[in-house]
Parts: structure tokens; sequence; C-alpha cells
């Protein structure tokens, strides 16, 4: 089946997002189910899931929209798309999806006088993550150049999920631009409902969702696995095979039902892990707000090349038995090769471009499809990912001797950050959050052209340090307790809020003055009585002083239990030497001032709080 792209035509513009007027398209998004993690897109705190970056796809779309032609267009989940072309960019952007298997992708009417006789063409794969489960950015499965021929550009896609969203950026060809390898290595995908599960306690749970009932929560296969639980000896047995000797990532697509009876005492369900019977190991499998909605735990394994037997039990003979209940959606398996070591790569013609900056074609120098022009004040805007929270290594790669400052997540670096540094060129030591980044470059010269944003791990230039909660001072009803049993060495601090004197005191040293990132490990899971059929966990507060300075008020998304810890950062401003640090909490009035709130969706009380990391922020 085909999916043709008509770039002669036009449909009108197009603002997917961006600030403007929307022509011929509305849009809305809805709440089906928990407050707080717009419509299933995020995760925890700052963390997308694939739906977050399909939409991040769509609203960096620019220019006008052309017709696409679907070979079934009126059918659901099938073959479906959107594009636009912006002529000023000399870029078109298509994203589609819908089916699985393989596709052409045919672009007509492709412009002469946009493209010239070679288009440059790279494909972004966007998978599904499940809903409570985060993603990285979108993974790149192909780059290449294709000529046109008889005003025509034809891309064949093999190996559609159809799960997955998809995303096709078109530039000029032809300019002498390196190929970028692809990001990812080979994937293969193991339903559960495929494996075998022996032993006592095993359900086939299902059918979930599909064309025909919609209501029901997405899965990857029609049903999922359960039986994983106390007082059960069921094993599910996968039968994969690994393309060659390594190391491999292995993603465990789970639920445990933060309510369930088996769930509530202790929160994450761990069951244990074999490979071909040997090296177990025990796994935490990822909570959420109700049954078959899918989270992620991941572990890597060594493998060779062949058939192999990965189980998961509720009963391992030398590691005890699984407490809790869970369900297994499927296992996904991937080489750890050197795709995952390189660099992540972050074209500049791709970038948020605004104050007047704009996409050039003709820079000799660009290493990829393009650069990014900026005058004085023109800034180029990527969203980045990070897989945890702490250092990464930000190379600029630039053409010519513009300068310009770079900005993290809002925050003005300095110096640290400026690109007339030699360091700019080679690596600038910064600090990330876990989960989606927005990185800022603006010109301060009156021009700076970018070529792309390498990010690659950190290389130990930031110096953190940790800082249990127990070995703060509490006062009133905060309190030092063992009875969460995953806090970091047992013991966490509960109790805080309820009124500024019930708090939590760390004291922190900076060894120098300037903006650092607190990381809090906490853990949250109180709910309020739904009041429909949706579960409504409340996002809890903490007012944070620094040194004695007015509060900050930081909120604390749901964990789904008080024994499911998670990290936040918060960025703040330390002096050189000892720092105090202290969280209160109160009940936030109603609108019209009153207190208390007349409503259970606001609590009085911060997070459970394990530790504390600070590391400077760059």
């Amino acid at each position: 089946m085909t999916l043709t792209i008509d770039l002669g035509t036009d449909t009108g513009p197009f603002h997917g997002g961006a600030s403007g007027t929307l022509y011929g398209l509305y849009g809305d998004m809805a709440y089906w189910n928990i407050d707080g993690n717009l419509n299933d897109s995020v995760v925890e705190a700052n963390k997308g899931n694939g739906q977050w970056w399909l939409f991040n796809a769509y609203g960096r779309m620019t220019g006008r929209t052309v017709r696409v032609t679907a070979p079934r267009p009126d059918v659901p989940d099938t073959l479906q798309g959107v594009a636009t072309l912006d002529p000023d960019k000399r870029q078109a952007r298509v994203l589609f999806g819908g089916e699985g298997g393989t596709r052409d992708l045919v672009l007509t009417n492709v412009p002469a006088g946009i493209f010239g006789e070679t288009v440059h063409l790279r494909l972004h794969e966007i998978p599904w993550t499940g809903q409570v489960a985060p993603s990285a950015q979108p993974l790149r499965l192909r780059d290449c150049e294709v000529a046109v021929t008889e005003g025509r550009v034809v891309l064949r896609v093999t190996g559609l999920d159809a799960m997955s969203a998809y995303e096709v950026i078109a530039s000029p060809g032809g300019r002498g631009s390196v190929l970028a390898p692809p990001s990812v290595g080979s994937r293969r995908t193991y339903a559960a409902e495929n494996a075998t599960c022996a032993g006592t306690g095993c359900t086939r749970n299902g059918p979930e969702g599909s064309v025909a009932d919609v209501e029901r929560f997405a899965s990857f296969g029609t049903h999922h696995i359960g039986g994983l639980r106390t007082g059960s000896d069921a094993v599910l047995a996968f039968e994969v095979e690994a393309p060659r000797d390594g190391t491999y990532d292995l993603r465990v697509f789970a639920n445990s039902y933060n309510l369930d009876e088996l769930v509530r005492e202790q929160g994450p369900t761990h069951v244990f892990l074999r490979v071909d019977g040997r090296e177990p190991r025990e796994l935490r499998l990822p909570l959420a707000y109700k049954r078959a909605v899918w989270g992620r735990t991941d572990i890597r394994v060594r493998l060779t090349a062949g058939r192999h037997s990965i189980t998961l039990a509720a009963h391992d003979p030398d590691l005890g038995e699984t407490r809790g209940d869970a369900s297994i959606d499927r296992i996904e398996l991937a080489p750890r090769d050197e795709h995952v070591n390189a660099p992540a790569l972050y074209e500049a013609a791709y970038a948020v471009l605004d104050g007047g900056a704009r996409v050039s074609h003709t820079h000799r120098g660009a290493a990829g499809p393009g650069a990014a022009v900026l005058p004085a004040g023109g800034t180029a805007t990527f969203w980045v990912h990070a897989d945890g929270d702490g250092e990464a290594t930000v190379t600029v790669g630039q053409l010519g001797e513009g300068e310009g400052t770079l900005t993290v997540n809002g925050e003005n670096l300095g110096s640290s950050a400026n690109l007339r540094r030699p360091r700019a060129r080679t690596g600038i030591p910064l600090f990330l959050a876990e989960g989606v980044n927005k990185l800022t470059v603006t010109a301060t010269s009156d021009l700076l052209v970018l070529d792309r944003l390498l990010v690659g791990p950190g290389t130990g230039a930031l110096r953190s340090t940790v800082h249990p909660a127990e070995e703060g001072v509490v006062t009133g009803t905060a309190h030092v307790t063992g009875a969460h049993g995953l806090a970091t060495g047992g013991k966490a601090v509960d109790g805080i809020g309820g009124g500024a004197a019930n708090a939590l005191t760390l004291t922190v040293t900076a060894a120098r003055a300037g903006r650092h990132a607190l990381t809090v490990r906490y853990s949250n899971g109180e709910q309020a009585p739904a009041t429909h059929y949706n579960p409504d966990p409340v996002c809890r507060h903490a007012d944070l002083s620094v040194n004695g300075e007015p509060a900050r008020r930081v909120l604390f998304p749901t964990t789904f239990h008080f024994n499911a810890f998670c990290d936040l950062t918060v960025p703040v401003t330390l002096r050189e030497g000892p720092n105090t640090l202290t969280f209160t909490a109160d009940v936030p009035p109603a609108r019209d001032g009153t207190r208390p709130h007349p409503d259970q969706h606001r609590s009085a009380h911060a997070p459970v709080i394990d530790q504390v990391t600070v590391t400077p922020v760059a």
C-alpha cells in the first residue's frame, strides 16, 4: 500500500501548536484518565511517553498543509498521515502510521525550485511505550538521499509497527551532507500472550483495546498474562532469538494495579528473571492507576547468538517469592551496540527557530541536512531527552566564529555555556533532568550558524553530593520512618506538612556559589475518593526554603504508592559553603482564600522524602 503526499497542492496555512491561527483544524486534549499527566502523555514529572513525542513532532510542523492520499482514508487503524511544506525552510514534514509491514511513502509534484534534483530524507520512529512508561526522543531509523524522478520521490519503509508513529523530514539533497547512521539497532518484541505459562495461577486477560472496542486500554496484542502474584508459582517463558553475541537491553512492559489488595501492602510487585534457567535476578514491576495500563522495567542481559528462554516467575528457589500482583503485556529485546553509546544527534535545521532565525542549505560545512542561521537575538530550541537526572556532555556544532549562549530549561548558565569558550566545541558539562529538557541557543553576535547539537554521557565534571533525609533535622510531626522498604537504606522522612512547624531541614555544602540542581527522591501515594469512573491521585506539594528565604512551592506528582520512589529535580541558588534546605507544607487555600480547602483533592502534606542529591547545573 502507498501513502501519497502531493507537494504541489496547498490546503492552507498550518500552525500545529505554534503561535498563530490554526486553519481548518481544531484540537482539544480530553481528560479521560487521571489528572496531571496530559491525558496519558507524560509520566511522573518531566518525562514524556511516545504520545508526548508525537504531539511534539506535530507541534514543530510549519508552513502549509498539503494533500495526503491514504489507501483507505475512512477506515480506522489503517495507514494515515498529515503533511506540510515550508518553502522558506525548504522542508517538508510527514507524520504517518496506523499499519504494520512494508509501505511506500510517495512524494509527488516535488518542486525543483525548493528541493533540486535530490531529496534528503530522514525517517524517525516514535514508538508506543505504554501510558506510564517514559520514552526517549524519536528513533532515527534511516538517513538517505533519493533522486527526484519525474517529480516523484519514493521511500519504501519496512518493518512498520502498527503501534508506532513515524516522521519523515524532507530537505534539499546533493550537498555533501554526511548520512547519519541509525540511532537504534534491531529490536524484537515478544507478546506475553504468545509465551508459555506454567504453574498455578496463570490467567489470560482481555481482549484489550481495538477498533471494535476503543473503550479498553491499548495493549501490544489482544491479551495479556496475569498470575505473577503472592502465593503463585506461575512461570512465564519467552522463547527469544539473539542475532549475535553481546549485551542486550531487555524491557518488560508490565502492570501492577496500585489498589489491588495484594499490591497495597508493598507497592511495586517483584518477580524473578532467569535466562536459560541461570543467573536469577529480581525485577520491580511498575505501578499504574488501573489494570492494563502499561509501564516498563529495564534490565540488561548477556546473550550468545541463537535461541534463549527468558522466564519471569513468581517464585525462585534462590531468591524467594513474589509479593504483589502483576500482569505482563510484552517484552522487547534490543542489542546494546555502538548506536547506543553514540551521542544523541539533534539537527539545527529541525529545531524550533524564532527571532529571525532561518534554515540555510548553502553552508557547505554543514554535516547534516542544512544549518540554522541566527541573527543577533535569534534562537534555536531543541527538545532533548535524558535517561536520568545528572550530568550530560552537550557539544554545540557551529560553523564560523559566531557567538551565543545556551540555556537549559530556562536556566541562564552564564559563562559556563557561552559559545565563545573553546569547550563549547568539545563538550559542555551540563545538568539535565530525567526526561524532556528544553535547550535554547541564542545568538549574541550579528551572525551565528548552527549545525547540530550532540548530547552524550557526562564525564564526572559536575560533582554530586547525596544527603539522606534521615540525616536531617525533623520537627513537629515530621519523623524518620522505616516503613517504606524501597527507600534508600530503608529509611525516609514522613509527616512533613500540615503546618510550617512540621518540617525537614537538611544542611548541604556547595563548593562554589551559583545555580544547583536539587534532585529529590520521594514517594506520594495519596489518592482522593473518585467522584466518577477515574481515580484521583493527589499531587502533593512541598514549600522549599533555601537559607531562610521565602519558600517556593514544588509539586510532586503521584508515584501510585508510598513505597514507590521517583526523582524530581528543582533548580535553586546556593551560596559557597553550608546551606540549609527546609521542606514544609500546608493546606492550599480555596480560590476565595478560605481554609481548609472544601474538596479532598489538595493535600496538606509533603511527600515522603528519601534523599536529596545536589549537583551544579554547569
